[in-house]
């Protein structure tokens, strides 16, 4: 029973790659001859299969081999598109706020260890030292190397059905250099909009994220600022870190600044909609700086990019990781779970959004005075008028 239970998983495992193949051949295009499809790749399958079978050191766990087999059909897809176990899976449908965690906000495509993006202010992973840029290399001895971005995340976080102290070990690679360190998972993060002067007229808006209500505070702060004396001469709008975050509160910062029907497009497979900003922009005339970074991400980019391409905005930072796109979730019938991006958001130029950089007016060069270069490059545009 149990030899004919493998040569099923086999077979269906099979059966799936080579329906992945056929699929690959007839709705998407490969881009290079040397990844087309043709007929040996699925006589290669079936070798590497047989081989498993019959000459493996031991008998293969089949479960194992179709958990391997689903997490990297779909783990490499794309960076947010994800396999889930039964236990993660239930994890994330289920997942309530407030989420505890470490304080990392990690990049990650598959086959690559997932790189730290940003840490948040007196989390636990600041308190350990992490730093941008680090590697992470496991998570209590798991490799991550195949694992997708949300299920490292999902790991990161605090399982909220167990009380009490709940550590995680990571081990870093930073440089040459390997280090172990154990980070609590208690980090709530705190959703808030702060306002401050600048110098040369400036006024700096930073929301933390793009979280529902957000554009409604940036309205009534900017109000309130512009009827007091002197007036801004330019607001910076500080998108630096807003990590994700929702898509319908991005077109409402959009349309504080711009009244556009079809401002942008969210582009699935067989279909295409207006990102539509139709109401009257409350700061039409206002001359707007936008900052990024590599953790200004999905919602966040859509705000950048969508003013920028409208000529609304003037946009200065560092490479955005191109995640703005629409991910939707399937349940399977065992209790693990797919998530799939079915939608991305591409710029009236043309210009996609999605594994693409927002465009930038002026691209800086990350560095431990990086806050000063900001401030310094808006001073520099505001004062020629660019």
């Amino acid at each position: 029973m149990k030899s004919r239970n493998l040569n099923l998983y086999l077979v269906a495992v099979l059966i799936l790659m080579a329906t992945v193949l056929l699929l690959d051949r007839r709705f998407l295009p490969a881009r290079s001859p040397i990844s087309r499809f043709n007929p040996t790749n699925a006589e290669l399958i079936s070798t590497v299969m047989n081989l498993i079978k019959n000459d493996y050191l031991e008998e293969p766990n089949p479960v194992r081999i179709g958990e391997g087999a689903f997490r990297g059909l779909v783990n490499s897809l794309d960076p947010l598109s994800a396999y889930l176990d039964r236990d993660l899976g239930n994890r994330y449908l289920n997942q309530k706020a407030p989420v505890r965690d470490t304080g990392l906000v990690l990049y990650k495509k598959y086959g690559l260890f997932p790189v730290v993006v940003t840490v948040r202010e007196n989390s636990p992973a600041a308190e350990a030292g992490l730093k941008v840029g680090d590697a992470i290399s496991a998570i209590n001895d798991r490799n991550t190397m195949n694992m997708s971005l949300l299920e490292v995340q999902l790991l990161l976080q605090a399982d909220p059905k167990v009380s009490g102290p709940q550590p995680v070990k990571l081990r870093i690679v930073r440089g040459s250099d390997t280090l172990e360190k154990e980070i609590q998972r208690n980090f709530i993060f705190q959703e808030s909009c702060s306002m401050t002067a600048g110098p040369s007229g400036l006024v700096i808006v930073h929301p933390s994220a793009v979280y529902e209500g957000v554009s409604e505070l940036i309205r009534k702060q900017l109000q309130a600022r512009l009827r007091t004396q002197p007036r801004p001469k330019a607001v910076v709008l500080d998108l630096r870190n807003c990590w994700l975050g929702s898509m319908e509160e991005a077109r409402e910062i959009i349309n504080l600044f711009i009244k556009d029907s079809e401002a942008a497009f969210i582009q699935a497979r067989d279909r295409k909609q207006p990102l539509s900003c139709s109401d009257s922009p409350a700061f039409p005339e206002l001359k707007l700086f936008i900052w990024v970074n590599q953790a200004t991400a999905g919602a966040a980019e859509v705000v950048a990019g969508v003013l920028k391409d409208l000529n609304r905005a003037k946009v200065i930072g560092l490479e955005t990781p191109g995640l703005a796109g629409l991910q939707e979730t399937f349940p399977l019938s065992d209790g693990s779970v797919v998530v799939l991006t079915t939608a991305v958001y591409t710029l009236k130029s043309g210009t996609r959004l999605w594994e693409n950089p927002v465009p930038l007016d002026a691209k800086l060069t990350y560095s431990e005075k990086i806050d000063q270069a900001y401030l310094e490059k808006t001073k520099e545009m505001l004062s020629s008028g660019n």
